[in-house]
C-alpha cells in the first residue's frame, strides 16, 4: 500500500512520529504459521530506528499510531496487522527497557570508576583478555568479568567491536551517554527504601533526602527525530530511577491503582508529601503517569502495562543488586562472596512464570490423555511460591482420589520453602505437601534421596521447573548433560521452562523487544548459564552460545516430545524465513526414552 494517502491526512502530516509510522504501517505484512502478524524488514527497521518509543515516548508513539489508524480508516485502508505489531513493540519496551537501562547505569558507573570509559572515548581498543584497570595501583581486570560488562554494553549499542577488541561507538548519542553517566551514589538496593517509604516505615534523614533527590533533575526526552534505537543518557537515567519504584508499588499492592486506571495524588502513595512527589515525578518522566489537573495523575496505556506485567522481569533483574553494588570491585577481584538470593525475587518469578506453568500443566494433561500415562508424584523444583503446584492442585481437586497424588516442593534456599509453607497455610497448596530444603537443582541425588526417604519412587514422577536449570553455577556442556542423565536414570519426566539465550546479533536486531540483554548479563555475572532452546548459529559478535537445552537433554537419554512442548513469541517481529528467529522462551516436555518407548 502506498503511504501517500495516509501522509496527506492533516493529523498525520502535523505529527513527525505519525509521518514515520505511516511508512511503517502502510508496508505489507504477513502472518506466521501460528497466526501472528509480522513486519517486513524495512518497515521494522524504520520503526525501530526512527520512532522513539522508550519511557515517556511510549504514550506519544501510541497516540501517533492511533492517528495513522484513524487516517487509514477514513481512507478505507486496513493497517490493523501492522498496527498490532508496532503497538506490541511499544508496550513491550515499556517493561523491558527499564531492566536494561537500570543495569546500564550500574555498568557504565563501574567502568568510569576503573578508568575504562575515558580510555574508550579516547580511542583505545580494549581487549578483555589483557586489560589493566585503575585500582590502588594498575591491576589486570578479570577477563571473564570485563568481557561480560563490555558485551552487555555492546548488545545495547553503547560499544562496538574491531579486530576482537571493544571500542567506543561511533554514534554521538551513545558516546555522549558514556561520557555523561558518571558514577552514581544511589545504592543498588534503593528499592528497599522506596518500599519502606510506601509502607510508612521510619527512614533516616539521609534516606529521606536520597528518595527526594531521586525525583529531581529529570530531563524526559522531547526530541522526536532519531536515527538510531540506542538510548539517550536521559533514558538511562530515568529508567535507572524508575525500576525500584515499580517494584515498591508492586510489593505494597499500589500497582493495582494503576491497573484500574485510578486518579493518583501524592497522598495515594504516602503521607510523606515530598517523597510522594518525587516518586510521581519519576513515574511521569517515564511515561507511566500523565498529569490530570492539580496534583493528580492517571496511568497511561504504557503505565497500565508496566503495572500489570513490569514487576516480573524488573524484579528478576533487580535481585542481582548485590553484584551491581560492587561491579568495580568484581572487575578486579572476581565475584568472591557476591551471590544473589532467590528470596528477593520469589514473587517476581511467580508473576513471570504463571502463564508458562499453565501451558505446562495443559501439556501434561494432554500427554496423559493421549498415552494413558499416569503419575503419582508431582514435584516442583526451584519452587518460588509453588505456582505450578497450585495450578496442579486446583486441577486435581476433582477426579483424583484423595491421597493418590503426592506433591513435593524442592528448592536450594530456605526463603522459597518458607514462602510455600505460608501458601500452604493459606490453603493454596496441598496440606500434605512434602518440602525438600537445600535442594540444589544441579545435584539430582539430593532430591532422589529425599523422595526415597519419604517412601516415594522417582520412577515415573513428574518434575516441573520454571527457569531453574540455568541456575546451575559454572556449568559446562558436559556437566549439564550429566545432571540431565542423573534425572533420566532416576525415571523423572522433566517439564521445564527456560528463557532462551540469545546471541548478541539477535539482541542488536531486536533492540527493546525483549529484556534478554539484561537477563543474559545478570546470569552471566552470577555464574549461571543460559542456553538456547535449539542449536544456535555462530555469532558475529561475542562468543558463540553453549549447547542447547534440547541437545543436553537428548544426549542424556531424554526425548523432547514436540507435540507437548511449546514456544513463546519470536524475538523479531519479522518474516520467519530465511533468518534465524528464536523464541523468547520454550517449554520443554522431556520424557525418558525408555519410558516413552513403553507407552507407544
Amino acid at each position: 500500500m502506498d503511504a501517500a494517502s495516509l501522509l496527506a491526512h492533516p493529523a498525520v502530516a502535523a505529527d513527525p512520529l505519525a509521518i514515520e509510522l505511516a511508512h511503517v504501517l502502510a508496508a505489507p505484512t504477513g502472518l506466521s504459521s501460528a497466526g501472528h502478524p509480522y513486519l517486513q524488514d524495512a518497515a521494522y527497521h524504520r520503526f525501530r530506528d526512527h520512532v522513539p518509543h522508550l519511557l515517556g515516548m511510549g504514550p506519544r508513539a501510541l497516540l501517533a499510531i492511533d492517528r495513522v489508524c484513524d487516517a487509514a480508516s477514513e481512507a478505507g485502508v486496513d493497517v490493523g496487522d501492522a498496527a498490532k505489531v508496532v503497538r506490541g513493540c511499544v508496550l513491550t519496551a515499556a517493561i523491558t527497557a527499564p531492566c536494561d537501562l537500570w543495569l546500564m547505569r550500574h555498568v557504565i558507573s563501574a567502568l568510569h570508576k576503573v578508568g575504562l570509559v575515558a580510555r574508550l572515548l579516547a580511542g583505545e581498543h580494549i581487549d578483555p583478555r589483557a586489560c589493566d584497570v585503575v585500582d590502588a595501583a594498575p591491576r589486570q581486570a578479570d577477563p571473564r568479568e570485563l568481557e561480560a560488562d563490555l558485551t552487555f554494553l555492546l548488545s545495547r549499542g553503547f560499544l562496538a567491536v574491531k579486530r576482537d577488541c571493544f571500542v567506543a561507538p561511533s554514534h554521538p548519542r551513545a558516546r555522549h551517554a558514556l561520557a555523561t553517566l558518571t558514577p552514581t551514589t544511589t545504592p543498588a538496593d534503593v528499592s528497599r527504601l522506596w518500599l519502606a517509604a510506601l509502607r510508612q516505615q521510619p527512614l533516616s534523614t539521609s534516606e529521606r533526602r536520597l528518595l527526594v533527590d531521586v525525583g529531581t533533575g529529570l530531563h524526559p526526552r522531547t526530541e522526536l527525530a532519531q536515527d538510531s534505537w540506542t538510548a539517550t543518557a536521559d533514558d538511562v537515567d530515568i529508567g535507572f530511577r524508575l525500576l525500584p519504584i515499580v517494584l515498591a508499588l508492586r510489593a505494597t499492592g499500589l500497582h493495582r491503582e494503576l491497573v484500574a486506571g485510578a486518579l493518583l495524588s501524592p497522598s495515594s502513595l504516602t503521607p510523606a508529601a515530598d517523597i510522594a512527589r518525587s516518586a510521581l515525578s519519576v513515574l511521569q518522566a517515564a511515561g507511566v503517569l500523565a498529569p490530570r489537573g492539580d496534583l493528580q495523575w492517571t496511568p497511561t496505556a504504557t503505565g497500565v502495562r508496566v503495572a500489570e506485567k513490569g514487576a516480573g522481569p524488573m524484579g528478576i533483574i533487580e535481585a542481582y543488586h548485590p553484584y551491581m553494588a560492587r561491579l568495580d570491585d568484581i572487575l578486579i577481584n572476581g565475584r568472591n562472596a557476591a551471590w544473589v538470593t532467590r528470596g528477593a525475587n520469589i514473587a517476581a518469578s511467580q508473576d513471570a512464570n504463571r502463564d508458562s506453568f499453565s501451558r505446562t500443566n495443559d501439556a501434561l494433561d494432554a500427554f496423559c490423555r493421549d498415552t494413558g500415562f499416569g503419575y503419582g508424584v508431582f514435584i516442583e523444583h526451584a519452587i518460588g511460591r509453588g505456582e505450578a503446584t497450585r495450578q496442579r492442585f486446583e486441577r486435581s481437586k476433582t477426579g483424583t482420589p484423595p491421597g493418590s497424588l503426592h506433591y513435593v516442593g524442592a528448592d536450594l534456599e530456605d526463603a522459597a520453602i518458607d514462602a510455600c509453607i505460608e501458601e500452604r497455610a493459606r490453603g493454596r497448596l496441598p496440606q500434605d505437601m512434602i518440602f525438600v530444603r537445600h535442594a540444589d537443582i544441579g545435584d539430582p541425588g539430593h532430591l532422589v534421596r529425599a523422595l526415597e526417604a519419604a517412601g516415594l519412587s522417582p520412577q515415573g514422577a513428574v518434575m516441573v521447573i520454571g527457569n531453574g536449570f540455568h541456575e546451575v553455577r559454572n556449568q559446562s556442556d558436559e556437566r549439564m548433560v550429566d545432571i540431565f542423565r542423573a534425572y533420566c536414570d532416576a525415571g523423572l519426566l522433566l517439564l521445564f521452562t527456560e528463557e532462551n539465550a540469545l546471541r548478541v546479533d539477535d539482541l542488536l536486531t531486536t533492540a527493546w523487544n525483549t529484556y534478554h540483554a539484561g537477563f543474559r548479563y545478570v546470569h552471566e555475572k552470577s555464574g549461571q548459564g543460559l542456553r538456547p532452546a535449539e542449536p544456535a548459529p555462530p555469532a558475529r559478535f561475542g562468543r558463540s552460545l553453549q549447547k542447547s537445552w534440547r541437545e543436553c537433554a537428548e544426549s542424556a537419554g531424554y526425548v523432547r516430545v514436540e507435540k507437548y512442548s511449546s514456544r513463546s513469541r519470536t524475538v523479531h517481529p519479522l518474516a520467519p524465513v530465511p533468518r534465524t528467529n528464536p523464541s523468547i522462551s520454550a517449554n520443554h516436555f522431556c520424557v525418558p526414552r525408555r519410558l516413552l518407548a513403553s507407552l507407544k
